[in-house]
C-alpha cells in the first residue's frame, strides 16, 4: 500500500498498535452508524475487524493526525458492489473521528487518494455514495468534485436490517483531469486571442519536427494573418473530403503557450480508421511536465459542449506517451489499425 501525505495527515496502513485509536472512534454511535456499521462494543471486537484489515488485499489507509501522532478515521478502495463487472473502478468510503469532525481533514484526505486513483492506479471511475441523513458526508463529496448520479432507493442494508437510500456519485477519469486542471490555472483559447509573436515562437520552436496537431502546419510560410482566417473559416466550411474542425491553443497558468488540440466536428472514413476527432500536441520545451492529460481532458469538455456523446482519438503504437495520455482520461482501446504509410495506430474511444 503506498503511504500518503497531505499537510496535517498521514495516510498509512494499519498496524496493531493503532488498535486503541480505532476502538476508540468506532465505538461512537455518531460514527459506525452514519456509515452503515453498527459501533464497536467491545476492544476485541476492534480487534478482529483491525486484524482483517490488515491481512485483507484492500487498499484502507489509517489517517494519523501529524500533530497528536493519533489515528483519527480510515479511508479505502473497495471494489464497487454495485458496478462489479466495470474494468479499473472502484469505490470510497471513509469514516473520521467526531473530535475532527468541521475542520476539513476529510476532503484533505479524500483529495489525497483520488489523486493516488487516477494518477497511480490509472483507474477510469472512482465512485462513492452517502445515506441522505449524512449531511457532512455530502458536502465532503461535493466539495471534492464527486457528480451526483442520483438516489438508488433502497440499495443498501445496513447492520440492523433497516434499509437505506444510496445517494450515488462518480468521477471519471476525464473528469477529475479536467477539475485538476482547471484548478493549477491550464485552459485552451482560440488562436486568434493569442499574440502574433507567441505563435510564431510556439511554430519555430518545432523546428523540423512534424507539428501535431496537423492544423498548426504552414503557420510560418502563410504568415499569421492569413492562417488565422484559415483557421477561423475551417470551422464552418472546408472542402470535401475535408472536415470541419476547430483548433484551440493550450495555456499554462502563467498564460503561456503550451501546446495545441484540435477537434474535428465529424469523421469522414479516412479519420474513423486513423486521426479520429482530437489530435493534440504539446510543445517540445514543455514535455516530461505531465500536462497533457489535462490538454486532452479541456479539448474533451469542448468536444462536448460541441454535441459530441463519444470521441475516437489514435496514436501511433509506438507513441506510449501518448497512449498514457489517452488512458489516463479513460480512453477504452478499440482495436489497432495500419494506417496508409502501413504504420500500426492505436484507435481509442472515450464517451462524453
Amino acid at each position: 500500500m503506498k503511504v500518503l501525505e497531505t499537510e496535517r495527515l498521514l495516510l498509512r496502513p494499519w498496524k496493531m498498535e493503532d488498535l486503541t485509536d480505532f476502538y476508540t472512534y468506532c465505538r461512537d454511535p455518531e460514527v459506525g452508524p452514519n456509515a452503515g456499521w453498527k459501533p464497536h462494543e467491545s476492544m476485541e471486537e476492534s480487534r478482529g475487524i483491525l486484524e482483517a484489515w490488515i491481512a485483507g488485499e484492500e487498499e484502507i489507509w489509517a489517517l494519523e493526525e501529524k500533530g497528536s501522532k493519533r489515528v483519527i478515521g480510515s479511508l479505502g478502495l473497495h471494489n464497487d458492489r454495485r458496478r462489479s463487472d466495470v474494468p479499473d473502478c472502484k469505490m470510497m468510503g471513509y469514516a473520521l473521528s467526531r473530535e475532527f469532525w468541521g475542520k476539513g481533514f476529510m476532503p484533505e484526505a479524500v483529495s489525497a487518494v483520488m489523486d493516488y486513483a487516477f494518477t497511480g492506479k490509472k483507474l477510469k471511475l472512482l465512485t462513492i455514495y452517502h445515506y441522505p441523513n449524512n449531511s457532512r458526508s455530502c458536502r465532503v463529496i461535493e466539495k471534492c468534485g464527486f457528480r451526483y448520479e442520483g438516489t438508488l432507493r433502497c440499495g443498501s442494508v445496513i447492520y440492523d436490517d433497516s434499509l437505506r437510500d444510496d445517494c450515488c456519485y462518480s468521477m471519471t477519469a476525464a473528469e477529475y483531469y479536467l477539475m485538476r486542471a482547471k484548478q493549477a490555472g491550464f485552459s485552451l483559447v482560440l488562436p486568434e486571442k493569442m499574440p502574433e509573436g507567441q505563435l510564431l515562437s510556439y511554430a519555430r520552436e518545432w523546428s523540423e519536427e512534424k507539428m501535431i496537431p496537423g492544423a498548426l502546419d504552414h503557420l510560418e510560410d502563410m504568415g499569421v494573418e492569413a492562417w488565422l482566417e484559415r483557421s477561423i473559416a475551417h470551422r464552418i466550411h472546408v472542402p470535401a473530403p475535408l472536415v470541419t474542425e476547430t483548433t484551440y491553443l493550450f495555456l499554462d497558468s502563467m498564460q503561456r503557450l503550451a501546446g495545441a488540440l484540435s477537434i474535428r466536428h465529424m469523421l469522414n472514413d479516412a479519420l474513423l480508421k486513423t486521426g479520429g476527432h482530437i489530435g493534440y500536441g504539446i510543445r517540445p520545451s514543455c514535455r516530461g511536465k505531465g500536462w497533457a492529460p489535462y490538454m486532452l481532458a479541456l479539448g474533451l469538455e469542448e468536444a462536448k459542449k460541441m454535441g459530441l456523446e463519444r470521441v475516437l482519438i489514435t496514436c501511433l503504437d509506438t507513441n506510449l506517451a501518448s497512449a498514457a495520455t489517452i488512458e489516463a482520461c479513460g480512453g477504452i482501446l478499440d482495436n489497432k489499425m495500419p494506417d496508409g504509410e502501413g504504420a500500426l495506430n492505436r484507435r481509442y474511444w472515450i464517451s462524453l
